[in-house]
């Protein structure tokens, strides 16, 4: 676990154990409990697009939604002041801590994730969990079109996938929802859902081989030129 992440824990546990979050107003809904920070106004309709979002997901990922815990903080800055990072799963606990502004799906779909595989075989910042909470948001974002508009050096388009799997910036999020959306146009969703049901923590680049009968590099590399070009991704072979 990183050390950032570490620390967001043991400041939740510690304010939890001092009654901080007792004066929170909750909200029950079929899936979520939300708990919602004093004097926070919420904009319409935002509790109603995060359980649907959640319950939507679970079925692309065809798993049964856990209920799950979520703590709503002003903004970034704010869990900061109080030594939080408020963009955090804790896929185990079933607990979310996020902010006002996230976007609705990607911390839920990281609950959802941890019902498919365990963190240790789908690491929480690696390649392909943020890939798929990217891609699965809720934002309806095209992914080809937003990856393109940061501009990334080939230094880090070319940058072998496999060091990514357990270290992700968050810098290279977007392009990681670009990953998935490629998989997806290029093979389907069925063999998306299949690679992340049979990841194991070594053996994703034999399993690309076995699942999309070609390996991270050749995948990547046609999903390089997928990403320079609009229109339909090809991969030969």
């Amino acid at each position: 676990m990183p050390q950032w992440l570490e620390d967001t824990k043991q400041n939740i546990q510690s304010l939890k154990k001092k009654g901080y979050f007792n004066s929170w107003n909750r909200y029950q809904t079929k899936a979520i409990t939300f708990y919602l920070c004093p004097d926070l106004t919420l904009p319409n309709n935002w509790l109603e697009q995060r359980e649907n979002i959640y319950l939507k997901n679970a079925e692309k990922l065809r798993v049964k939604a856990p209920h799950t815990n979520f703590y709503i903080y002003p903004s970034l800055e704010f869990g900061k002041s109080i030594n939080i990072v408020p963009a955090t799963s804790f896929v185990q606990a079933k607990e979310i801590h996020g902010y006002l502004n996230q976007s609705p799906g990607h911390e839920l779909t990281h609950i959802l994730l941890g019902e498919i595989n365990s963190t240790e075989n789908l690491p929480a910042n690696g390649l392909w969990s943020e890939g798929v909470c990217v891609y699965l948001d809720g934002t309806k974002t095209d992914r080809h079109k937003h990856a393109n508009s940061l501009n990334y050096s080939e230094e880090i388009l070319k940058t072998p996938w496999q060091n990514w799997k357990n270290n992700l910036p968050s810098s290279l999020y977007p392009l990681s929802g670009s990953v998935i959306q490629y998989l997806n146009e290029c093979f389907s969703w069925d063999l998306i859902l299949e690679f992340l049901k049979r990841l194991k923590y070594n053996n994703d680049n034999e399993l690309s081989i076995q699942l999309f009968k070609h390996s991270f590099t050749e995948i990547q590399q046609d999903w390089y030129l997928w990403l320079k070009k609009e229109g339909q991704p090809d991969i030969s072979g």
